[in-house]
């Protein structure tokens, strides 16, 4: 079994913004497994650093297009909500092995994610519908301190981008 570990790409100016990152691509036999992770603090740029440095990632994996795209919008709303609802640093790991790719978003807060239904006129609370919707399954777990979804990166699509969809499945 090999691991490789990378460091932080150096962000403009030399400043990592206080984002951390550690990254580990593990080969086994015969499927390969992948794992990234990634350390930062609670402040809103680090939003879009997340979602850029998820493209990095799963480019350098060889992902497909879009199971990449569906993975950087939530992992976008995943980490926006750990910034805004969470407390203490957050916590980033992305996954990959046997056609899923699992995101998981960890902070210190133990109030789980909640779905909520927004009116026309809000703002906001779409966040976890838009997650439903690109995800195979989502959740909650470790008491509420992390908030993970699993996007198919082969063979099944999400609910909302099946051709025909069952009359029990979502309407996204």
């Amino acid at each position: 079994m090999t691991t490789h570990r990378t460091a932080t790409p150096p962000r403009p100016g030399g400043d990592d913004g206080g984002a951390h990152v550690v990254g580990a691509a593990t080969a086994r036999c015969p499927m390969a497994s992948h794992v990234f992770e990634m350390a930062m603090e609670p402040v809103d740029m680090h939003v879009a650093q997340a979602r850029r440095t998820t493209a990095t990632v799963l480019r350098q994996w060889s992902l497909p297009e879009t199971p990449a795209e569906d993975a950087q919008l939530v992992v976008s709303e995943l980490v926006s909500n750990a910034i805004i609802h969470g407390s203490g640093d957050v916590r980033l790991q992305l996954r990959h092995d046997d056609h899923e790719l699992r995101i998981r978003v960890t902070d210190d807060s133990t109030a789980p994610a909640r779905r909520r239904h927004a009116s026309a006129a809000s703002l906001g609370g779409r966040g976890l519908h838009l997650v439903a919707c690109l995800s195979l399954r989502w959740g909650v777990a470790d008491g509420g301190r992390t908030t993970y979804a699993v996007i198919p990166t082969l063979t099944e699509a999400p609910p909302c981008r099946r051709t025909t969809q069952s009359s029990t499945g979502p309407t996204c």
